[in-house]
């Protein structure tokens, strides 16, 4: 993978804001970390985090609206201490007010950071995060339970955290899986076992046709078609990548037997030409296995 092509594909920041086509979109990255790297939590925490971060800029707003904050306050972002000093003191009418224009209210605040708290960071939580350290988790435990805080930067270092972890391990694999293939694991074991069992009728053909006294080239050469689909569906096992289906079908698998088209114009170049690779490969191994079992002299049994 060169440089200039990494520079040219979508980055993680893309995919997380969903800014990407498929099949480097969030709902593949999804079932990646969730059937292939078992770190879906991670994501789900991330994405929780950025609703409670949207939820939180709504509630700020409503505040701007009703006067309690001031163009002034809003001068050094959303999550400033200025603002969260003065939201820390707004009154009972103000978020009348604020729920009146059909906002969210301080207590959904309030129930989305408790709600990611007991989801993601107590000891057996549901989806606990066992990735980030422990002491990042009780720092958020005591800032929400102890300190009373509920704005989004109460989880922005185990964001922070979160994100460079995926950076780091999960982004990368899921690059490998998505841009450089197109099937999935089962796919790829089924794909084994076919490609074993063609191998084994071309084999068992070739063989036949010397010892039932065929002679050379001549009808030999029917083994070349088990041989071909053999050799390339232990190819699609081995590279993850079935190039029948990008060339004719455009289509990158999923789940099991489900498909989305190929959308991004880069890793629809990039698996077009391994593609072409893979079949010429394919065939030449093939024709070469096919030569041998017709050059072989008759000898019947």
């Amino acid at each position: 993978m060169t440089s200039s092509t990494l520079e040219q594909l979508p980055t993680l920041d893309q995919v997380l804001t969903r800014k990407t086509l498929p099949p480097v979109c969030l709902y593949n990255y999804y079932i990646v970390m969730r059937d292939r790297l078992y770190m879906e939590e991670v994501l789900d925490f991330y994405l929780d985090v950025q609703h409670h971060e949207q939820l939180w800029r709504r509630f700020v707003r409503s505040m701007h609206k009703t006067g309690v904050l001031t163009e002034d306050d809003l001068v050094e972002g959303f999550q400033s201490p200025r603002v969260l000093s003065r939201l820390s003191n707004y009154s009972a009418d103000d978020e009348s007010k604020a729920a009146s224009s059909k906002m969210p209210s301080r207590d959904d605040i309030a129930q989305s950071a408790h709600k990611i708290l007991l989801h993601y960071l107590v000891p057996h939580a549901a989806k606990e995060l066992t990735q980030v350290p422990q002491q990042l988790r009780d720092h958020v435990h005591q800032q929400i339970d102890q300190d009373g805080r509920d704005d989004p930067a109460v989880f922005a270092d185990c964001k922070q955290y979160c994100y460079d972890l995926m950076q780091r391990q999960a982004y990368p694999k899921f690059l490998r899986l998505k841009v450089w293939g197109n099937v999935t694991l089962w796919q790829q074991l089924g794909r084994l076992v076919v490609g074993l069992i063609c191998l084994l009728i071309g084999f068992t053909t070739g063989l036949a046709l010397i010892f039932l006294g065929y002679p050379q080239w001549g009808v030999r050469w029917v083994a070349l078609v088990p041989l071909w689909l053999g050799v390339l569906n232990c190819m699609v096992f081995l590279t993850g990548l079935d190039p029948l289906w990008v060339i004719f079908f455009n289509t990158s698998e999923t789940t099991t037997f489900k498909f989305n088209f190929i959308k991004e114009r880069q890793v629809r170049r990039i698996l077009l030409s391994r593609s072409l690779w893979l079949l010429a490969v394919s065939l030449v191994i093939a024709v070469v296995l096919a030569v041998i079992f017709a050059a072989v002299p008759p000898r019947r049994l």
